[in-house]
């Protein structure tokens, strides 16, 4: 019997972006991905949109094609806007598998922070980050839960980076969680489905952009390429019913 691969689809989080000009969210990801066989779409949605409005767009783009069949990988906030794409926007269930990297699933205390906090930095974000931003808080998401479907495969892989290992910049993010983190997420919020393992890595090193500097005993820079390649393999096999 034929059988017709899915598309995989990488998907950007908060604030994010499929390319401007030579620069690409996920740094380098899809020339690795097109050396294994693998084109994948990148879809661009509101960056700091709504879930329900990413979502919205997330759908049209991937839905005017013909393609059969789709496997998700999603960084961030992008994890959120599948699962709500998922229970709600695919009523010919074309989607297979989602894949969640570092998804804020029951918030993130960052966002809280961010929200409640004085200052220049606070109040920037603020400004260019809602309205989506006020969807990231842990409270946001506990009022608002998203449905599983039950012909989908959903995994998921959290980041870790002690404070000390973080980008100082990062940092100023970090200390807003008070538990194992990206310095944007927490380890337990990254969680959904079959969780696959925490990552060495800070939230924005897993797209490839390494803003510490080297350092062999903290494994930094994270090998972004690899890892992005392994996940959609693992989401392509997930999407056709195989083990990975």
């Amino acid at each position: 019997m034929f059988m017709v691969l899915p598309t995989l689809a990488l998907l950007h989080g908060f604030l994010g972006f499929s390319r401007r000009g030579p620069i690409e969210c996920f740094r380098g990801v899809e020339h690795a991905l097109r050396r294994v066989h693998i084109i994948p779409l990148i879809p661009e949605v509101p960056p700091s949109g709504t879930i329900v409005e990413r979502a919205e767009a997330l759908a049209q783009q991937l839905f005017s094609s013909n393609a059969p069949a789709f496997a998700l990988v999603a960084h961030s906030m992008g994890g959120l806007d599948a699962r709500h794409l998922i229970a709600y926007l695919d009523p010919d269930r074309r989607i297979k598998s989602l894949l969640t990297v570092a998804t804020p699933h029951r918030g993130t205390p960052v966002a809280t922070w961010v929200l409640e906090s004085r200052g220049v930095i606070p109040a920037w974000v603020r400004h260019i980050g809602n309205p989506g931003l006020s969807e990231l808080t842990p409270e946001a998401r506990s009022a608002a839960p998203i449905p599983d479907r039950s012909d989908v495969v959903y995994s998921s892989y959290a980041g870790h980076r002690p404070l000390d290992e973080q980008p100082f910049w990062l940092r100023y993010f970090g200390r807003a969680i008070p538990a194992a983190n990206d310095g944007m997420v927490p380890v337990e919020s990254a969680q959904w489905g079959e969780f696959r393992g925490i990552l060495r890595t800070d939230h924005i090193e897993l797209l490839g952009w390494s803003l510490g500097l080297p350092n062999r005993r903290a494994i930094r820079p994270f090998d972004h390429l690899d890892f992005w390649t392994r996940a959609a393999v693992d989401a392509m096999a997930a999407a056709e019913g195989k083990p990975s």
